[in-house]
């Protein structure tokens, strides 16, 4: 092989300890077989690809269901009605970068504080 190619890093496979603590039956856990047809390995993808896509949308919602419970109520009074995910992470948003500034504006007063001593 030519050594001014770089060699392409093998495939890693997922294994049995990749899905430890997702709930599906361990029927699904079997690796294609050479001789599987196309079809049927991909239907044995589907399911764990679902419960992780799952999963996922559902940790996605629980942290944004923690900063609604985080934001303070004058902020979440800011909106008719149900607040969306987009309008929570908007105003999350909105809130960190008032506390950032916040922040900036007491450590500068601090520094002034120190100088004028």
């Amino acid at each position: 092989m030519d050594e001014g190619i770089s060699r392409l890093p093998e495939r890693q496979l997922l294994e049995h300890r990749d899905f430890i603590g997702l709930d599906y039956p361990a029927l699904y856990m079997c690796k294609p077989k050479r001789g599987v047809k196309r079809d049927e390995s991909k239907e044995t993808y589907k399911l764990p690809h679902r419960l992780i896509e799952k999963k996922r949308r559902d940790r996605i919602n629980e942290c944004i269901a923690q900063l609604k419970d985080l934001l303070p109520e004058h902020l979440k009074l800011t909106t008719l009605g149900h607040l969306e995910k987009a309008v929570v992470l908007e105003l999350t948003l909105k809130h960190l970068k008032a506390l950032t500034a916040l922040t900036e504006q007491q450590h500068q007063k601090i520094i002034a504080l120190q100088n004028g001593k």
